[in-house]
């Protein structure tokens, strides 16, 4: 089946583009104009038949040539950010270009369509308790991102039932790992604690599930969802305490040590938006995500997994996430130097021959991606120092 992947380059999206190749189908890479296409998504080629096309998500005419010749999508471009200089972002392209682009998918021919929403959709609990597809959003806190992903889906609802398309959704947890251009809020769940030189936790809890495990989900669900119906792609529900442990197991660190109340993450939040504006860089959390630490935000995945939906443990999502890390610009190297990776970190990501001086191909860290792939700061060492040879006496 010849499947049209939008958000291709992203972290979702590109594993959904390698479950499909691997799975037999072939894979039509939906991306901006403009965008560089990532190294990780080129590498994907060589698994399977993999090709690029362009179009915006507001442009209906781009979108429909670009899903000419597919039989399938699979929309999983949007925006993930919190906060309201974002805002009236994730509503445009989260709301109204999956409208979009399922319009075109129509005018396209196509008929089956999983669209990638969130599981933040299904609310969340006081108490720790498991959610399923039959709950929703209450009273809880919900910032802009989440109320957009639950317009989302009434739309991508309504607009399939208008054009007789097949619809599924797609309701993946916190997603962690790689590989990722850029630095997303699930991944930097992992980086805060690296950072946090308190070593702290909060109440509440998240469940978690590795970034292969969702592209692998995605593609059980194009092929066996059932139309109209949401499945929710999680692993694991841990507590916050539960999460940091395993990383801090996992990258050699000490805690957690003190529980903090919510209103410390929501400080810590305000603290860090104010540095943002007066460095004019983008804060490491906000207080719109701040908002909803001390709920639990579990998921049952039983649904999912009934279709042959499987997910690893989170300590190995968390490995997957700490390989990515160590190796993003947004470690610093003061932070770097401090771990003290697990052999599981180190194997979470396979060597990729760097290309040689004067071959064409990334260099390092082109699209945010090192141009070998495992090779890791922390355990880098400087060949020896060639000494002269001795003159003699």
């Amino acid at each position: 089946m010849r499947v049209a992947v939008t958000g291709a380059t992203g972290l979702v999206g590109h594993q959904v583009a390698r479950a499909a190749l691997e799975a037999g189908h072939e894979v039509m890479a939906v991306c901006r104009p403009g965008s560089r296409q990532p190294p990780a998504l080129r590498a994907l080629g060589s698994t399977g038949p993999l090709t690029t096309r362009t179009a915006d998500l507001g442009d209906p005419d781009a979108l429909a040539r670009a899903l000419e010749g597919a039989e399938a999508l699979v929309h999983c471009a949007a925006v993930y950010a919190y906060g309201r200089d974002h805002a009236d972002e994730v509503s445009r392209v989260n709301v109204d270009g999956t409208r979009t682009v399922l319009e075109a998918a129509a005018a396209a021919a196509l008929t089956r369509v999983v669209v990638t929403s969130s599981a933040v959709t299904r609310g969340s609990s006081p108490n720790p308790t498991a959610r399923t597809e039959s709950d929703g959003l209450g009273e809880e806190p919900a910032p802009a991102y989440y109320a957009s992903k639950a317009r989302q889906e009434e739309v991508a609802l309504e607009t399939a039932a208008r054009h007789g398309l097949q619809l599924v959704l797609a309701l993946p947890t916190v997603v962690l790992g790689g590989p990722f251009g850029r630095l997303g809020p699930s991944n930097a769940i992992v980086l805060r604690y690296l950072l946090d030189p308190t070593r702290s936790t909060f109440p509440g809890g998240s469940n978690v599930v590795d970034a292969r495990d969702v592209g692998a989900g995605h593609v059980c669900l194009l092929e066996r969802g059932e139309p109209g119906q949401r499945y929710l792609l999680g692993g694991e529900d841990l507590t916050w305490r539960e999460l940091h442990s395993l990383v801090a197991d996992l990258a050699g660190l000490p805690g957690p040590y003190l529980e903090a109340p919510p209103y410390a993450a929501r400080l810590a939040s305000s603290a860090a938006e104010a540095w943002g504006r007066l460095t004019s860089t983008p804060p490491l959390s906000t207080t719109d995500e701040a908002s909803t630490v001390g709920r639990y935000y579990w998921y049952s995945s039983a649904r999912a997994q009934a279709l042959g939906h499987v997910a690893r443990p989170a300590r190995s999502a968390v490995a997957a996430a700490l390989a990515w890390l160590v190796l993003d610009d947004s470690l610093p190297r003061w932070a770097r130097e401090g771990l003290r990776l697990s052999p599981e970190v180190r194997a979470a990501r396979p060597l990729v021959p760097r290309p040689l001086e004067g071959e064409e191909g990334p260099g390092p860290g082109a699209d945010g991606i090192p141009a070998l792939e495992g090779d890791d700061p922390v355990s880098r060492r400087r060949p020896p120092r060639r000494r002269p040879p001795r003159r003699p006496h």
